[in-house]
């Protein structure tokens, strides 16, 4: 899932930055911010993936064999990042699953978007609204810092 972030109550800051810092000063903060988050994101949505009692009743069953593939952690403890990407001078970075995933946790995403039998928990969603605050601060503080190292 991609976490965007709007920045509200930084504006001032946010201009001083983006006047005072090149495309590729911009980047390489921005990159870092994300860089940063990352970590706070899969901390908070580690908390929020539902863990069953008995963790060998989770992963994938093989028809041809009739057995049942055990994933070696808890999808909690082994919640995904992905590469921080950058387009312009925007930087973003996946954390958590996909619809599409296929991993050894590919069953989360039935837990958080739902199936026919069960309602969605939506923990995913719930985790950006839970970061959002330290993910401005994170913002803030870099900015701060590049404003503080090259204005003065």
């Amino acid at each position: 899932m991609k976490i965007e972030m709007e920045f509200q109550g930084l504006e001032e800051l946010v201009k001083a930055f983006e006047k005072a810092a090149s495309d590729e000063e911009i980047k390489a903060v921005n990159r870092k911010i994300v860089e940063k988050s990352e970590p706070v994101v899969k901390r908070i949505m580690s908390g929020k993936v539902p863990k069953s009692n008995d963790h060998s009743k989770s992963g994938r069953w093989y028809k041809h064999s009739k057995k049942r593939k055990v994933p070696d952690k808890r999808a909690a403890d082994s919640v995904p990042m992905g590469k921080v990407k950058v387009k312009g001078i925007s930087a973003s970075a996946e954390v958590g699953w996909e619809k599409s995933d296929k991993s050894e946790h590919f069953y989360v995403k039935f837990v958080n978007w739902g199936t026919v039998k069960q309602p969605p928990q939506e923990f995913i969603y719930a985790t950006g609204r839970e970061a959002d605050g330290e993910l401005q601060k994170i913002a803030e503080q870099e900015y701060q810092s590049f404003l503080d190292n090259t204005v003065g």
